[in-house]
C-alpha cells in the first residue's frame, strides 16, 4: 500500500513538471521567451517595439492591441483579428495577414511592403503614408478605409472590396484592380495608367481629373460617377457604362 502510495505521488510530480516544462504560451511570448502563440488572446496587450520578425500569432486575438513601432516582418498573422490595433510604423514586410479581421485597425506610417491581406476582412482602415508595395489584396473586404499618401507599386486587388475608401492623389498605376469594388469613393487627381480593371465597379465614384491613360477599363461600372476632366486617352472602354456619369468634357450622360 505504501508502495502504491509512493509510486503515485512521484507520477504526480513527473506530470506536474512536464506541465512546467511545457509553458503558458501566452505568458511565454508577453515576457519574450517565445515568438509562437498562435490562438493566443492578447486582447489589449502593450507589444509596442517589440521584435516579434517571424512571430507565429495565426489566429490571435489582438483587438485593440498597441504594436507601435513594432518589428513583425515575416510574422504569420493569417486569420489574427487585430481590431482596433494600432501598427503605426510597425514593419509587416512580407507578413500574412490573410483571412485578418481589420475593423478600425491602424497602419498609419506602417511597412506591407511584399505582405498578403488576400481575403482580409474589416473596415475603417487606416493605411494612410503606409507603404503597401506589392501587397497583396486579392478579396479583401476593407470598406471606408484610408489609403492617402500610400505607396502601391506592385501590389494586386483582384476581386476587392474598398467601397468608400478613399485613395486621392494616390499612385495606382498598372496595378492588377481586375473586379475590385470601389463604389462612391474618392479617386480624385489617382494616377491609373494602365491599370487593370476590367469588370471593376466605380459607380458614383469621384474621379476628378483621375488618370485612366492606357487602362483597361472594358465592362467597368461609372454609373453615377463625376469623371470631370478625367484623362480617357487610349483607354479601353469596351462594354464600360456611362449611365448618369458626368464626362470629362462637363457632359452629362442619360442614366
Amino acid at each position: 500500500m505504501i508502495r502504491r502510495l509512493a509510486l503515485a505521488a512521484l507520477g504526480a510530480l513527473a506530470l506536474g513538471g512536464a506541465a512546467l516544462a511545457q509553458g503558458d504560451p501566452r505568458a511565454d511570448f508577453l515576457s519574450g521567451a517565445s515568438k509562437s502563440c498562435s490562438a493566443c488572446d492578447l486582447t489589449s496587450a502593450n507589444l509596442s517595439r517589440r521584435d516579434l520578425a517571424g512571430a507565429e500569432l495565426a489566429d490571435a486575438i489582438l483587438v485593440d492591441a498597441v504594436l507601435f513601432d513594432a518589428n513583425l516582418a515575416g510574422a504569420d498573422l493569417a486569420g489574427a483579428d487585430l481590431s482596433g490595433a494600432d501598427l503605426t510604423d510597425a514593419d509587416l514586410t512580407g507578413a500574412s495577414l490573410a483571412g485578418a479581421r481589420l475593423f478600425d485597425t491602424i497602419f498609419f506610417r506602417a511597412t506591407l511592403n511584399l505582405a498578403d491581406l488576400s481575403d482580409a476582412e474589416g473596415q475603417a482602415v487606416i493605411f494612410r503614408h503606409a507603404l503597401l508595395q506589392r501587397a497583396k489584396f486579392d478579396g479583401a473586404v476593407l470598406p471606408f478605409s484610408q489609403f492617402e499618401d500610400t505607396r502601391l507599386a506592385g501590389a494586386t486587388a483582384i476581386g476587392a472590396d474598398f467601397r468608400g475608401s478613399s485613395f486621392r492623389a494616390v499612385n495606382m498605376r498598372a496595378l492588377d484592380l481586375t473586379g475590385v469594388v470601389i463604389i462612391g469613393a474618392d479617386m480624385s487627381d489617382t494616377n491609373l495608367r494602365q491599370a487593370k480593371l476590367a469588370g471593376a465597379d466605380l459607380s458614383r465614384s469621384d474621379l476628378l481629373r483621375a488618370d485612366f491613360e492606357g487602362a483597361d477599363l472594358t465592362g467597368v461600372d461609372f454609373s453615377g460617377a463625376r469623371l470631370l476632366t478625367a484623362n480617357l486617352r487610349n483607354a479601353t472602354t469596351t462594354g464600360a457604362v456611362f449611365a448618369g456619369t458626368l464626362m470629362p468634357d462637363g457632359t452629362t450622360r442619360p442614366p
